[in-house]
Parts: structure tokens; sequence; C-alpha cells
């Protein structure tokens, strides 16, 4: 059976050849990352020359950021730099033992597309509501705790989340060779909620990506953290030279820049209450239309809008045709996302360019 490899946002090129409009002129808001990403200062030329191997000064910033400096459950032999979380998310079917696994109905697709080509029994648990994944996982596990169990936390693009305590009793509740994998791409803006500084247990495997908070998706970096065995395992597959001498030297001045970190979360606060404001006259015109109150999730990096899917590809085709990219995302044979991204606030000829789409909208739809 041939897989659908599933669309991902930000691609732009394919984007401007389906609807017309050059590169340079979109609006991307079909991603979760950053708008203000960090500013990048002259570089040592010896990031470019020398071979990449891992430097001690950056896997010693890593540790401090996503660990602190006394953690009591990991170290430095149980933290890998990947390039990108995508990389080891791929690596995961054949580096595990082959178990069933369970994933949620709606999730960022590389998971489900990775375990489906593995040949493993793959089966869901609901993702949006709390209490009802909650009780599903729990009744599932109860059934077969022999079974691999996938978390993206919070989830993308539900914005479902999960206590770190909640997830320390799900791992502990596992059967021999089964993990928990816990996708924290989006933790960044509340780490707080992170299972990595209190909560890990061995059979964890837990994902952060560098890009999406640092506003840096384009360095292709990120981190996995596991036990000893399977960090070997996931190094010997990537090779030598993973990750590249420019991502090692802007992510370790990044990782020790407390100052732009506690700014960013204010920021993208900021962003967030924008990009809700911009839209919420379309969405509340959306509603009135509809027979059902309209399910929206706010997440720091996005907003989820459900909607009858013919509304939202008309929508999204809408607003593509006028250069504002937005996320579409297939829910079921009914209903579909669309997920907003982050408005730039210091972007002011952005911010008009939407004001005039969505009024336009209003105006052709007759509110």
């Amino acid at each position: 059976m041939k897989v659908q490899l599933p669309l991902h946002g930000g691609d732009l090129q394919q984007a401007s050849q389906r609807f017309d409009v050059p590169f340079e002129q979109w609006i991307d808001l079909s991603t979760g990352i950053n708008p203000e990403s960090y500013p990048i200062s002259e570089l040592d030329g010896a990031a470019f020359q020398q071979l990449p191997y891992l430097k001690p000064v950056f896997i010693q910033a890593a540790q401090s950021y996503y660990l602190g400096y006394d953690n009591k459950y990991l170290g430095d032999n149980n933290l890998l730099a990947v390039p990108g979380s995508q990389a080891v998310i791929q690596l995961l079917p054949e580096c595990l033992p082959s178990l069933p696994v369970l994933l949620p109905e709606l999730g960022y697709q590389e998971h489900q597309l990775q375990w489906q080509q593995s040949g493993v029994e793959v089966c869901h648990y609901p993702s949006i509501e709390h209490e009802a994944s909650i009780a599903f996982i729990n009744k599932s596990l109860q059934h077969n705790n022999r079974q691999h169990l996938v978390i993206i936390n919070p989830n993308n693009p539900s914005g479902l989340k999960f206590s770190p305590s909640q997830l320390k009793v799900w791992a502990k509740c596992l059967g021999e060779g089964a993990y928990l994998i816990v996708d924290e791409a989006f933790m960044d803006v509340q780490p707080e909620l992170s299972v990595l500084r209190q909560h890990f247990e061995l059979n964890m495997i837990v994902l952060r990506s560098f890009g999406k908070f640092f506003g840096l998706a384009g360095l292709r970096l990120g981190f996995v953290f596991a036990n000893n065995k399977l960090i070997q395992t996931f190094q010997k597959r990537l090779g030598l030279w993973a990750v590249n001498g420019p991502a090692q030297s802007i992510a370790t001045i990044a990782f020790k820049d407390k100052a732009w970190q506690q700014q960013a979360r204010h920021n993208i606060s900021k962003a967030a209450k924008l990009s809700q404001t911009l839209f919420a006259p379309l969405f509340s015109h959306l509603q009135k239309d509809q027979k059902y109150p309209l399910s929206v999730l706010h997440e720091a990096l996005f907003s989820s809008y459900c909607l009858p899917t013919n509304q939202a590809v008309k929508t999204n085709q809408f607003f593509s045709k006028r250069g504002i990219l937005l996320r579409l995302i297939d829910f079921n044979c009914e209903f579909s996302l669309l997920r907003v991204g982050r408005v730039n606030p210091n972007n002011e000829a952005d911010i008009r360019r939407i004001q005039e789409a969505v009024n336009l909208y209003l105006v052709q739809t007759g509110q």
C-alpha cells in the first residue's frame, strides 16, 4: 500500500506555484515558529572551516538550558544533539523493539507516517479532550502495557497538554521493552511542564526542537534525551558530524542568553494576542454560520480553529490567493483545522494586509 506523504507548513515554494503568488510576497502563518528570531551576530570563521565535532561548550550550554545545573535524573550521557528532532522521529521504529504503538489521532503527522511505514500495529487515542484522552490511554495500557506510547506535549495542532506527573505514571505502567516517547517541540514557552527536570524515567525518549522557540528552523537542530544505550544507538545511526558547526555556535550563544529568552516569552505572548485579535472577526463570522460551537485552541505559537472541511478549504484558499499562508489540517471526513501561526507585531505592513484580507472576506460573504 502506498503511503501518502503529509504536507507540512512553511512550504512557500509549493504555495507560490499553486496560487501564483511570488515567493517573497507571502506572509507565512502556516508554521509554529517564533516570528521574532534570535539575532545572529558574526560567527567565528572556524565554525565553517573545522569539521563539526560536538564541542563541550555546546553540550554544556544545552544541558544547562534543558536540564538545569543540578539535574538528578539526567546527565550529558543522556543527551544527544541531532539535525532536527525529525531525524530521530524517523529512527524510532527501527531502533525500538517491534511492539504496537499508541498515537494521538491528531498530531504531528510524521509520527504516524514513520510508525505506519514500519509495519507495526498502530492504534490511536483521542487527542482533543483531556479527560477522554487520559481515560482511553489508561484503559489501553491496562489491556496491554507492552506497547509504545507517543505523546506530543503540547499537542500540535490540538494543544492538548499532560502534566509531567501524569507522563511519569504512564512511563511506569509500560511493560518490558515499551517506551514513552514525549515530543516537546513546543515546550520552551512553558519549560516547567517538561518531564526533563524532575519526572524523567529511563523508558522515556524526549524530543526537543531548537528552531521553533528561537525562530531558527533553518539551522536544523534538535535534541533527544534517553537512556545511554539508546543514545548510543541513535548516535551510531546518525553518524559523524550530524550537527553543523554554525548551528552549534549559534545555539551555544542562544542557550546562555537568559535575558533574550525571558523577553521572547513575553513577545510570543504579545504576538499571540495580536494574531488572535486580527482573526477574531473572521472566525466570529464563521461561527455564526455554523450549527455548533466553533472549537478554538490558542497555544503560544499557534491557534487552531475547527471548521467543516468545505468551509476550512474555502477560507484557506481565500487567504492563500492573497499571499497569506495558513495551515489546513485534515481531522476527519467532516471537519478540518485551520492553524494560524504568529504575526510579527513589529511588521506593520503584514498587519495591514491581514486586516484588509479579513475585512474583504467579511464584505464578500455578507458580513
